[in-house]
């Protein structure tokens, strides 16, 4: 593990000595309205404002399409390339889950039109394999219906911006669905303000055909950023490039709140099952410091967490709950380059969870407490057995990632010390995604 990621780390570091094809850009009418060139879209672009760092890196998340990029793409229509592969490995000490390790990639194009000036049309599909399969792992077309009436809400139906995107805590929404479970699909609502962002969606995890033998499952959460108060904001800028565009400076409180609740269950079926919906709650204060070199274009971001969880489960025959405490420390340092379409950053985040019978339906199972499988019904191993229901973490992650022209590519591992079992689960990732806007008419 220690020689691997030593590996991969220098390869990291290298790739900012290499070259790539220009990509990752955004079309741009001239007067006439007829003749267009590319403009490139940096991932720290001003729509990227507000993503939260806690979960992943930047790389792994998927930036809603901008009213100025809507405007733009009226009337025209492009094919947009995203392809991602990644190598994913889970060495797990404690009981409450197996180790696993997967290397393989993901390929999603699309072909998105301009309806009008608020509104876009967009078709694909989702391909990923495996290494080591003969077939596909899934394969699954992809359908969108985006519409922004105004620039702060954007209404999307069909293939929804999910996984990642939702910004909810490993804890919530475990990290690995990027690989396993990439695809949503449903309703959301986007709402972004100098104040306030949210995102509120609904993802249909599976259709119940009327009298069979199974159950309907789906999800409704809503997520919320507050800022509460801001100080001492700067405005920075090098060359021309106002940097105050891409990241605010200064203090910053803001006010993290979610809601999510996912159901088991449907009346149109033929099994005697319980229908089961279990809650999940957060609700936290975030101290967010940020500042820039003098000279250089980069700046530095310190970011305090503390969040309170709750848990909640109710069934025909059960009812029952639970609740976490987690407070984070982060640092992220970030070096870009607008001209060079480049920019490399640096991450580390140190935490403690403590939490008490808790459970989420999509979080990672190295924070649920051990009773949380016998409230699913879910069949648990009998290492299970001596397991406590209070669960006492300590988690640090790393992270490197560089971007060059539209070519991604991350390191990341995860270390979560469990303070009871006194034993160590290690989680190591490294990814690579490309992504290109090719005009058609």
């Amino acid at each position: 593990m220690k020689h691997l990621f030593i590996l991969t780390f220098t390869l990291l570091m290298g790739t900012a000595l290499t070259h790539a094809q220009d990509t990752n850009y955004i079309v741009t009418l001239l007067a006439d309205d007829t003749t267009f060139f590319m403009e490139p879209r940096h991932p720290h672009h001003p729509s990227a404002l507000g993503i939260s760092s806690d979960n992943s890196m930047h790389l792994l998340y998927d930036l809603p399409v901008t009213h100025r990029e809507l405007i733009q793409g009226c009337r025209h229509l492009t094919l947009d390339i995203d392809a991602a592969g990644f190598f994913f490995d889970a060495e797990y000490a404690t009981p409450f889950a197996k180790g696993f390790s997967v290397a393989g990639f993901r390929l999603s194009p699309a072909l998105a039109y301009g309806i009008n000036e608020r509104a876009q049309l967009r078709v694909g599909l989702n391909a990923t394999a495996f290494a080591g399969l003969d077939s596909l792992y899934r394969l699954r077309p992809t359908f969108s219906l985006i519409y922004a009436p105004t620039k702060w809400l954007t209404l999307v139906a069909g293939t929804i911006y999910g996984n990642n995107t939702h910004q909810l805590a490993p804890a919530v929404y475990d990290p690995s669905r990027w690989i396993y479970n990439y695809q949503e699909d449903g309703l959301q609502i986007l709402t972004k303000t100098s104040i306030w962002s949210s995102d509120t969606w609904l993802d249909w995890n599976h259709y119940l055909t009327p009298w069979t033998a199974d159950q309907e499952r789906f999800t409704m959460g809503t997520n919320h950023i507050f800022r509460i108060a801001k100080l001492n904001i700067e405005k920075k800028v090098w060359d021309g490039c106002d940097l105050d565009k891409y990241n605010q400076l200064g203090w910053q409180f803001n006010l993290p709140v979610h809601f999510i609740a996912s159901h088991r269950g449907g009346e149109v079926k033929t099994i005697d099952t319980n229908t089961v919906t279990t809650f999940n709650e957060r609700v936290g204060l975030q101290i967010k410091y940020s500042f820039s070199n003098t000279f250089t274009p980069s700046f530095h971001t310190f970011k305090l967490d503390a969040s309170l969880y709750n848990y909640h489960l109710e069934d025909k025959t059960l009812d029952h709950g639970g609740k976490a405490f987690y407070p984070t420390l982060s640092y992220e340092w970030l070096n870009w380059n607008q001209y060079h379409l480049s920019h490399f950053s640096l991450r580390a985040i140190a935490g403690y969870w403590h939490g008490d019978h808790y459970f989420s339906a999509f979080g990672s199972p190295l924070f649920w407490s051990a009773n949380a499988y016998s409230a699913l019904h879910i069949p648990a191993s009998a290492s299970l057995a001596g397991a406590t229901d209070i669960r006492n973490l300590l988690t640090f992650t790393i992270s490197a990632e560089h971007e060059f022209k539209g070519l991604n590519l991350g390191l990341q591992v995860d270390a979560l010390y469990d303070l009871n079992l006194k034993k160590t689960d290690f989680l190591f990732g490294f990814y690579m995604r490309f992504r290109e806007k090719i005009i058609l008419l």
